[in-house]
């Protein structure tokens, strides 16, 4: 991604009467991005449980959420936090009751009586073993679960992340400030002060040193403990940070 510049230099006056010599400034806004591998994954599927009563139904999915709970556990450890905050209990009537879906309310009886009860439960699991997401998403679908997805990789903290691009944003502004200078005839000075996107000021004491952004290798992936591994190469999670820096001209 080509990076947008913008350089603006910024002719201080000294005030009138003064007889310190005039200040100039050069301030320049930059990107920096890094690419970070990602080090938690969201899978999402669907419990059910079938019945001809509601509590029938309701107890498959239980025995359903059990077996899927205690399956995960044995892939994950302790690693997998598992979550399900929706319930919905549904009934059942004959197709023939179709044709008065959409028209008005009608009794339970006759085609349109209950036959059955459907209760099913949407659940997400949120793991650190990003390694065994594609093997998560398998053994969830040998266990019953519906509509087994990847839903995301992603970072559980940024802020190793965001140190880096903002080195990746300073080293690239440092270098287009000091193209700017010295083709002004000066030379670049100090750096005077730094605001983030947001227009918020950066204190100068809490800048990482510029240097090259490079990621942390990804942590060796575990040892397979499903009987279907199926291996994935997620792509890297990128964060952007951008900056605007004030730079002195030394004359």
């Amino acid at each position: 991604m080509k990076l947008a510049v913008l350089a603006i230099m910024i002719a201080v006056s000294s005030s009138a009467g003064a007889q310190t010599p005039s200040s100039s400034q050069i301030l320049v806004s930059k990107s920096g991005t890094a690419k970070t591998p990602p080090d938690m994954v969201t899978v999402g599927f669907t419990l059910r449980g079938e019945g001809v009563t509601s509590d029938e139904a309701s107890s498959k999915l239980r025995d359903s959420a059990k077996a899927m709970s205690a399956g995960v556990a044995g892939l994950l450890q302790k690693a997998g936090e598992y979550h399900s905050s929706a319930l919905s209990i549904g009934q059942v009537r004959s197709k023939d009751c179709d044709a008065n879906s959409y028209g008005p309310q009608r009794l339970s009886t006759g085609p349109c009586a209950i036959i059955g009860y459907i209760a099913s439960m949407p659940v997400t699991i949120q793991t650190s073993r990003v390694a065994d997401a594609g093997t998560l998403v398998g053994l969830i679908g040998r266990l019953g679960g519906l509509d087994a997805n990847l839903r995301a990789f992603w970072l559980r903290d940024d802020t190793i992340a965001r140190r880096l691009a903002m080195q990746a944003a300073l080293a690239s502004a440092q270098t287009q400030a000091r193209l700017i200078a010295e083709g002004s005839g000066g030379r670049l000075g100090p750096l005077l002060r730094v605001q983030d996107a947001d227009y918020r000021e950066v204190a100068l004491d809490m800048l990482p040193a510029v240097q090259s952004a490079e990621a942390p290798p990804p942590p060796p992936p575990p040892a397979p403990r499903a009987p279907v591994r199926i291996d994935l190469a997620p792509e890297p999670i990128q964060t952007t940070v951008r900056l605007m820096a004030a730079y002195g001209i030394d004359r």
